[in-house]
C-alpha cells in the first residue's frame, strides 16, 4: 500500500486539548479527552479527514481489492440444508434471494403447507443503508410478531407487533429497547427488556396486546445493580418465563410462569458473588424439574437438578459432576434428554444424556475441525437459542473447518446416532487443494495454547510462507474455526491462516477465562506471541512475514502486540479494537462499563491501575518504528466507541518520527459494532482488510528484512 505517490500523503493532525487525569498520586495529561464528545464537531471533522487519508492509501490497493472482491463473490456457498424453527402450527425460516440486500424471514403453515413473508428486510429498510432486528419472537397462536428494528446501528431497538393476520403493524411501538423477549402461553402479553442511559438492559416490562396504545407497560423486573445485565427468555417448553440478571461472576434468575404472567417472579437460586448458572425446565416421569449448569469460582460447570414443586426448599440434587479436563458451557433440555456442549482441551464436544440413561460422546470428525448447534443464531443476529421444539426428535448439528464447508448432521436424541444430511457446496472451491491442522503452543509458564491454521496443499513448512494469526479472547467466548471464503483467498496467495485460542476466550475453560481476564488479561498477549513463536519454530511461518489481527476485545490483544513488540510483525489488523479500555473503566456512564470490571479490572484499584498503565494501548504510546497498522472503527457503535480508535490513532501520529504507517478506516454512516447490513459493503471491507494483510506479508519479504532477533521469540 506504499507507492510513489502515497508516500507524501500528509496524515492529518488532531486538535489538541489539554485534559489532566489525576489518579493514585499520579497525573497523566490527555491531549485527545475532547473525542469522548461525540457532538464536538471537531470529532466528525478529523474523523472524515483520516477516511480521506485512509482512502489515497487503499487507491493503490484497488486491483488487488477488485480482485479479491470477485474472489469472494465467485466463491457462492448453497446451503445443503435450511435451518427451520417450529412455533405452534407454524415453522419459520429465513432465505436471502439472489439480488436482496437484506433477509427475508418466511413461514410455512404445517396444516395447510401455505408459505407467506413474514418480515421482508429490504422492505423495512427500503431508503436506509443499515437494518438489524433484535428481537423476532412470533406468538404462539401465531397470529402476532414481535419484533425490534434498529436503522443507525446503536442497538438500540423499536420493538413493534405485526398482526400477521393483515400484514399490517399495531400502532403500539415500544423505543429504547433490547435484545431477547417471551410471550405468554395464551399469546396476549409480550415480556421485553429495556435499558438505560448507559445502554445496561435492566429491566423487563409486560406489554398486553390488548392495551390502549397510551397505557404504560407493567414492570416485572428491575435490576438496579449496574454489574448486572437482564434477559428474558422461555424454557424449551415454553412453560415458564425466566428473567436473567447476570454479572460475568453471578447470576440470579427468576421464574415467571408462562401462563399466568402476573404472578410474582419466583428466584431459582439467591445470587452468591462468584456462582453462576443457567436454568431449564423438564417433565419427566417422576414429576417436573428444574435444571442448572452452574459453577462457583474457577470451577468447571456441572449439573444440578432440583423438583419443581420444592424450589423454594432449594432441595438441589447433582445430576453431573464438574470435569476439569471438560469445560461445558452450554445445557439444552428436550423431552429426548439433555444436550451438553463445551471444550475438551480446546476442542468443541457434545455430550448427549438420553432419557434412558446412555451417555453418548460427539465430537467432531473433521481434523481440526469444530461443530455448532444450528438455530443459535441467524446471519442477522436473532437470538434462536429456544426455537427447537422441547418434543423435538432429533437436532441438526452442524461441522465446519477453516478449509471445509459447513456439513450437516442429525443426531438422533433418544439414540445419539448421527447421519449426514448434506454438505454445503461452494462454486469456484476445490477443498483438495486445502490442509488445516490443530497445533499447540507451550508458552514460558507451561499453559498449551491451540493454535488451529490452515494453509494451500503444495505449502511447506520451509519458513518462508506468510502468515495471518489471529485471536480473540474474551469474555469467555470460544472463537470456533468456521470456513470462510474470503479466508480461502489468502490461503490461494500462500499465506498461512491460524488461530490462536488464547486465555480469555472460551476454548480453554472457565479457567482459561480467569487467567485471561481482569489482572491477569496481559495473559492473552503472552499465548499470541507463544502461538506465533511456535508457527515460526515448526516452519509454518517466516518470521518476517507474520501478521496478527484481533477484533473488538481481540483488539486489546492486538494493539498491545503493536505497541510492546513491534519488531515480531509485519503488520496489524485491529477491528474496532478497545484500545484505550483504562479511560473507559474509569467512564462509570459510558456503556458496558460498570459489567466489565469483572472482565478487565477496576482501575480505580491502584494494582489494577498500575497494570493496565503497563498495557493498555493508549498509554503506552511511544516513538519507535512499527510494522503498518490497519485500524476499523463505525461512527455509531455503541461498544466500542469511536473515539477510542480514533484518540489512539491521533496520538500515535503526533509522536512518530519514524513515518510509520497508521490507517484509520472509520465508516460515519449508519452502521453499528457488528459493520453494515448490506452484503455488498461487507464483502468490499473485507477485502480492503485482506489487501492490506497481503500487502503487509509481501512488503515485508520484499523489503528484505532479516528475521526477528531471537531474544524477540519468547514471550514476555
Amino acid at each position: 500500500m506504499d507507492t510513489p505517490h502515497t508516500r507524501d500523503a500528509v496524515p492529518p493532525v488532531a486538535a489538541r486539548q489539554r485534559t489532566v487525569r489525576t489518579l493514585h498520586g499520579e497525573s497523566v495529561v490527555d491531549d485527545y479527552a475532547w473525542m469522548r464528545d461525540r457532538a464536538d464537531p471537531r470529532l466528525e471533522a478529523y474523523l472524515v479527514e483520516e477516511r480521506a487519508y485512509y482512502d489515497r492509501h487503499a487507491r493503490a490497493l484497488e486491483p488487488l481489492i477488485d480482485q479479491l472482491t470477485a474472489e469472494s463473490a465467485a466463491r457462492r456457498v448453497t446451503g445443503a440444508h435450511t435451518f427451520t424453527w417450529r412455533v405452534g402450527a407454524h415453522e419459520y425460516s429465513i432465505a436471502v434471494p439472489d439480488g436482496s440486500r437484506h433477509p427475508r424471514y418466511l413461514r410455512r403453515d404445517t396444516r395447510t403447507g401455505l408459505e407467506e413473508i413474514v418480515l421482508d428486510l429490504d422492505v423495512l429498510g427500503a431508503g436506509r443503508d443499515f437494518t438489524r432486528i433484535g428481537v423476532f419472537e412470533p406468538s404462539p397462536d401465531g397470529t402476532v410478531l414481535a419484533y425490534s428494528v434498529d436503522h443507525e446501528g446503536h442497538e438500540s431497538y423499536e420493538l413493534r407487533f405485526r398482526d400477521l393476520r393483515t400484514g399490517q403493524d399495531l400502532p403500539q411501538r415500544r423505543a429504547g429497547t433490547y435484545y431477547t423477549g417471551a410471550w405468554s402461553a395464551d399469546s396476549a402479553t409480550f415480556l421485553y427488556v429495556a435499558h438505560d442511559h448507559a445502554m445496561r438492559p435492566y429491566r423487563v416490562l409486560a406489554h398486553r396486546l390488548d392495551a390502549r396504545p397510551d397505557t404504560a407497560d407493567r414492570e416485572v423486573s428491575r435490576e438496579d445493580d449496574e454489574h448486572f445485565n437482564t434477559t428474558v427468555r422461555t424454557t424449551r417448553d415454553r412453560a415458564w418465563i425466566v428473567l436473567s440478571h447476570q454479572s460475568r461472576t453471578t447470576t440470579e434468575e427468576l421464574l415467571v410462569p408462562a401462563d399466568r404472567t402476573g404472578a410474582a417472579p419466583r428466584v431459582v437460586r439467591p445470587r452468591e458473588h462468584g456462582r453462576v448458572y443457567f436454568t431449564e425446565h423438564q417433565s419427566t416421569p417422576s414429576g417436573d424439574r428444574f435444571l442448572l449448569l452452574t459453577a462457583s469460582g474457577r470451577e468447571e460447570r456441572r449439573v444440578l437438578a432440583a423438583p419443581a414443586a420444592a424450589l423454594a426448599e432449594q432441595r438441589w440434587e447433582q445430576l453431573l459432576v464438574s470435569d476439569p479436563e471438560v469445560a461445558w458451557s452450554r445445557l439444552d433440555v428436550f423431552a429426548a434428554g439433555l444436550l451438553l456442549s463445551g471444550h475438551r482441551r480446546g476442542t468443541m464436544v457434545f455430550q448427549l444424556v438420553t432419557a434412558g440413561g446412555e451417555v453418548r460422546e460427539i465430537a467432531p470428525t473433521t481434523p481440526a475441525g469444530c461443530l455448532v448447534f444450528e438455530g443459535r443464531r441467524d446471519p442477522t443476529r436473532v437470538q434462536l437459542d429456544h426455537r427447537v421444539a422441547y418434543d423435538s426428535e432429533f437436532i441438526v448439528l452442524t461441522e465446519h473447518s477453516l478449509v471445509d464447508p459447513p456439513r450437516h448432521l442429525r443426531l438422533d436424541l433418544g439414540t445419539g446416532r448421527c447421519t449426514v444430511l448434506g454438505q454445503d457446496t461452494v462454486d469456484a472451491y476445490d477443498r483438495r487443494r486445502y490442509r488445516t491442522q490443530r497445533l499447540v503452543a507451550k508458552g514460558p509458564d507451561g499453559v498449551e495454547v491451540p493454535v488451529t491454521i490452515a494453509h494451500r496443499d503444495d505449502v511447506e513448512p520451509d519458513s518462508t510462507a506468510a502468515c495471518l494469526l489471529y485471536a480473540y479472547g474474551a469474555y469467555e467466548r470460544p472463537w470456533e474455526p468456521v470456513f470462510s471464503a474470503p479466508v480461502i483467498s489468502l490461503l490461494d496467495r500462500g499465506f498461512v491462516y491460524a488461530v490462536a485460542h488464547v486465555r480469555g476466550g472460551g476454548e480453554l475453560g472457565r479457567r482459561g477465562w480467569f487467567d485471561g481476564s481482569m489482572d491477569a488479561k496481559r495473559n492473552s498477549h503472552r499465548d499470541l506471541v507463544t502461538a506465533r513463536s511456535r508457527l515460526v519454530e515448526l516452519g509454518w511461518a517466516a518470521p518476517d512475514r507474520m501478521v496478527c489481527q484481533g477484533s473488538c476485545a481481540g483488539g486489546i490483544v492486538v494493539c498491545e502486540a503493536y505497541t510492546q513488540q513491534p519488531e515480531l510483525w509485519a503488520g496489524v489488523v485491529a477491528e474496532t479494537p478497545a484500545a484505550d479500555i483504562l479511560n473507559v473503566m474509569l467512564d462509570a456512564v459510558a456503556p458496558l462499563t460498570v459489567n466489565e470490571w469483572e472482565e478487565w479490572g477496576d482501575p480505580r484499584d491502584p494494582r489494577t491501575y498500575r497494570l493496565m498503565r503497563e498495557y493498555v494501548a493508549y498509554e503506552t504510546v511511544s516513538d519507535r518504528p512499527r510494522p503498518p497498522l490497519y485500524m476499523t472503527a463505525f461512527f455509531n457503535d455503541p461498544r466500542v466507541m469511536v473515539d477510542r480508535p480514533a484518540r489512539w490513532t491521533a496520538a500515535l501520529r503526533r509522536v512518530d518520527t519514524h513515518g510509520n504507517r497508521i490507517l484509520l478506516r472509520t465508516e460515519l454512516g449508519a452502521g453499528g459494532h457488528h459493520g453494515s447490513t448490506v452484503a455488498a459493503r461487507v464483502a468490499r471491507g473485507t477485502a480492503e482488510l485482506y489487501a492490506f494483510v497481503v500487502d503487509a506479508g509481501g512488503a515485508a519479504a520484499r523489503a528484505g528484512r532479516g528475521p526477528a532477533r531471537a531474544d524477540a521469540e519468547s514471550p514476555r
